[in-house]
């Protein structure tokens, strides 16, 4: 899932101060996050053999190809845990940008 978060003000919008728009992308982007997260689909590197015992390594977001090895498995972990802490990690900037924002 990927987010498109406008870079340049976009016509006819409301002027907002720096602060705001930092907070509205930041909600954007733990949204989106948030909402990959519920779906289950993180993207994470899975090693198989296809058919005629060829072996491949793929970047995949099907979670049964976790089951496949222990190593798939360990590396899904690896991302469903990146993924917390990016979550985690913006929603502590967002909170950094509401303070200023309260103290204006």
């Amino acid at each position: 899932m990927s987010i498109l978060v406008p870079s340049t003000p976009v016509a006819g919008a409301p002027a907002r101060a720096p602060d705001e728009i930092r907070a509205v992308k930041l909600e954007l982007i733990i949204a989106g996050l948030v909402a990959q997260q519920m779906s289950g689909l993180i993207g994470y590197w899975a090693a198989f053999s296809d058919e005629r015992g060829v072996f491949h390594f793929a970047f995949t977001s099907d979670p049964t190809y976790a089951d496949l090895s222990p190593e798939n498995a360990a590396s899904r972990t690896r991302a469903l845990v990146a993924l917390d802490r990016a979550i985690e990690r913006h929603r502590a900037k967002l909170e950094s940008v509401r303070v200023r924002l309260r103290g204006r």
